[in-house]
């Protein structure tokens, strides 16, 4: 199914076409450094299948503050909740903003707002990624590897999902959500990814006393 040309009908801009080659040729095939199988993102792949990832260019100034990202990712937000969906599995829903007449010099100022939101929508059960030419973000299963440098800068948007343990263990507030989100999944006796339970038995230890497990 090919969404490139979005909600509008219009024709794609060359920056939107540069990610969905990004989310096609990379985040969609397996790569030999991950460190597990499968596609780089699990979410794509399924929300592309489903018509479930909306994807949107938003202009924005070439250096612009670290408070002016936050709004953007407000707004980001508030448009997300006002979305209809083809599906009422919300772990497909996702809402991309491809941000235009960015300065390369300014790329940081994505991750140090990312820093600075994170733990308000993680309070709110979402999932904000930033991705760009610079990103750092290191791969879960293999710190080696670079998962989000995208050909263009972006701010991907999506519900908090049960493999989010990865991202979530090592803050007390923020692992306090997905806890209170995803905690009885643990008490299955079968596990998906022995990973998942490690690390979420390891951070109930640090956070939450064990979670009375």
């Amino acid at each position: 199914m090919d969404l490139r040309n979005g909600d509008s009908g219009e024709h794609c801009s060359a920056p939107r076409e540069q990610a969905w080659r990004w989310f096609e040729d990379f985040l969609c095939r397996p790569h030999g450094q991950l460190g597990r199988e499968g596609q780089v993102c699990p979410f794509v792949g399924p929300a592309i299948e489903a018509g479930t990832l909306r994807v949107a260019e938003w202009e924005i100034g070439p250096e612009p503050s670290v408070d002016e990202l936050i709004a953007l990712v407000h707004r980001m937000v508030d448009a997300f909740q006002a979305m209809e969906w083809a599906t009422r599995n919300r772990t497909l829903h996702a809402f991309v903003v491809v941000l235009t007449g960015l300065d390369a010099a300014a790329l940081p100022l994505l991750d140090e707002a990312h820093r600075r939101v994170k733990a308000e929508l993680v309070r709110r059960y979402l999932m904000l990624g930033q991705f760009h030419p610079a990103c750092d973000e290191r791969a879960a299963r293999n710190p080696g590897l670079r998962v989000s440098r995208a050909p263009v800068p972006l701010f991907a948007l999506r519900h908090m999902a049960f493999h989010d343990v990865l991202f979530l263990d090592d803050d007390g507030e923020w692992f306090g959500a997905y806890h209170a989100r995803f905690g009885r999944r643990y008490s299955s006796v079968t596990m998906p990814d022995r990973l998942f339970a490690d690390r979420y038995a390891r951070a109930c230890e640090k956070w939450l006393a064990g979670c009375g497990t």
